[in-house]
């Protein structure tokens, strides 16, 4: 059973969240040991007070990795300092959580999805209808900054805009669309909990990640002649007369501007700072959008909306708290024994030494887990804290791409991940059953990615 606090209370520590971002963030740049602590305990404090009201599933899974964790520790002996720092581990996670939707936030209050709206009415006015297509390449487009929220964005467009499609059917595109997204954007939480895991850049596994994601929506092409659902509600929208196209279409070009140039600011700045993608992003998400507000004169509309945000930010994120920081907690302590070694060895002996098959057995048992409830963030953290790229021959690179590719079918997979929920509930249908309808492309996918990861790593691309 969950509880709920007063809502002056889930305010505060919305705020709380903020500010220990902010602490963070100042600390990535100016390392402290004294910010890492303060941030570190707010941390904790955060997770207690999530733990209370998250749901019990949740619930049951964060106390478990803190009592491993914890275990671990005590038998290990460190100094106490590093347990409450293990706290802070993940932070960077939950940082770009709480900030990325601040790109969302701009992009509605400057009008662009309005016009957008209106500019795909027009299209649809000039042209065959075509609702499928154009919300994949909708979702496969804004979803590499918005992360989850292009998917209700993209499906509310769809309604107002397209002059026809299923309700059931398009919601599965947007959901495989999305994975596009998540197998290389350096604004996802999986891509860049990989990067730190295995201390690589970005810029050395994004081509590598880009090409997975192409032969992903070749896949996604080919397996979408085959979907299909019994009673699926179609949804029809009257042509209208296609709006003044004239402002809209200047607003696109902004929009167009305003996404290359936060794109190449991202990817300069990784190449020039030290600091991780994962705080790059963060601070871009913290500052672009407010200096695009005052260029564009919206910044007092801007600023309210990031106030309610702020205030609603332990709400949207409780869930994230709490399996967030119990798995960085517990993965930190699994630094301290000799489990990597172990699984390592047991992985190395089940692929028969094999490269591929290996890849294929991580990614099946990253499914499985996350089928069972796990959320991929700590099977992602357990298996990428344990493994040895050196000891299968590969590189930090390789099991990157690898790790991000298995998170990526996971949440196509489980009825448990936020995007199969989201999807689940726009389209009116059981979670379980969109794993139903989607368990022969993901299938096809553990067959098919591993294999063309591999031979990326055999031209030394990855």
């Amino acid at each position: 059973m969950s509880h709920e606090y007063p809502q002056s209370w889930r305010a505060g520590l919305g705020l709380i969240l903020f500010v220990t971002a902010l602490i963070y963030l100042v600390e990535a740049f100016r390392p402290s040991a004294l910010l890492a602590f303060i941030y570190s305990s707010l941390a904790g404090f955060l997770l207690a007070a999530a733990l209370w009201v998250v749901r019990w599933g949740n619930r049951i899974a964060a106390l478990l990795l803190i009592v491993a964790g914890t275990l671990i520790f005590w038998h290990h002996a460190p100094e106490w300092e590093t347990m409450v720092l293990s706290l802070g581990r993940n932070l960077n996670l939950l940082t770009l959580f709480l900030l990325v939707p601040y790109f969302g936030i701009i992009m509605s209050v400057g009008g662009y999805l309005t016009a957008l709206k209106h500019y795909i009415q027009h299209y649809e006015k000039q042209h065959k209808p075509h609702p499928y297509r154009l919300s994949t390449l909708l979702t496969a487009g804004m979803g590499v900054i918005l992360n989850l929220g292009a998917l209700p964005i993209t499906y509310r467009i769809a309604e107002e805009s397209f002059s026809g499609f299923t309700r059931k059917k398009m919601g599965m595109v947007l959901l495989r669309a999305f994975g596009f997204c998540m197998l290389w954007s350096p604004y996802f939480v999986n891509v860049g909990l990989v990067l730190v895991l295995f201390d690589v850049s970005w810029t050395s596994i994004a081509a590598s990640g880009l090409i997975m994601a192409v032969v992903y929506m070749i896949m996604d092409f080919i397996f979408f002649r085959r979907l299909h659902f019994d009673h699926d509600q179609p949804v029809y929208r009257q042509r209208q007369p296609a709006p003044d196209n004239s402002h809209s279409g200047r607003t696109i070009a902004a929009l167009s501007c305003w996404m290359l140039a936060l794109l190449s600011l991202s990817f300069t700045l990784d190449i020039l700072l030290e600091v991780s993608m994962l705080t790059i992003v963060s601070v871009l998400a913290l500052t672009f959008p407010l200096f695009w507000a005052l260029a564009i004169g919206s910044v007092r509309e801007y600023i309210q909306t990031i106030v309610q945000d702020v205030c609603h930010a332990f709400d949207r994120l409780r869930n994230e708290l709490a399996i967030f920081i119990s798995a960085g907690y517990f993965g930190v302590s699994l630094s301290y024994t000799d489990l990597g070694d172990s699984v390592s060895q047991l992985i190395l002996a089940l692929s028969f030494e094999s490269v591929y098959m290996m890849s294929v057995i991580i990614i099946v048992l990253t499914v499985l887990l996350a089928l069972a409830g796990f959320h991929p963030v700590i099977v992602v953290i357990g298996i990428g804290s344990a493994l040895k790229p050196e000891l299968f021959g590969t590189s930090p690179g390789f099991m990157a791409v690898l790790l991000v590719t298995a998170w990526t079918l996971a949440t196509q997979l489980s009825p448990f991940s936020g995007s199969v929920l989201m999807t689940a509930g726009l389209t009116g249908v059981s979670p379980w059953l969109i794993v139903k309808k989607n368990a022969l492309f993901v299938l096809a996918l553990i067959v098919v990615l591993p294999f063309i990861l591999y031979l990326l790593w055999q031209m030394n691309l990855v």
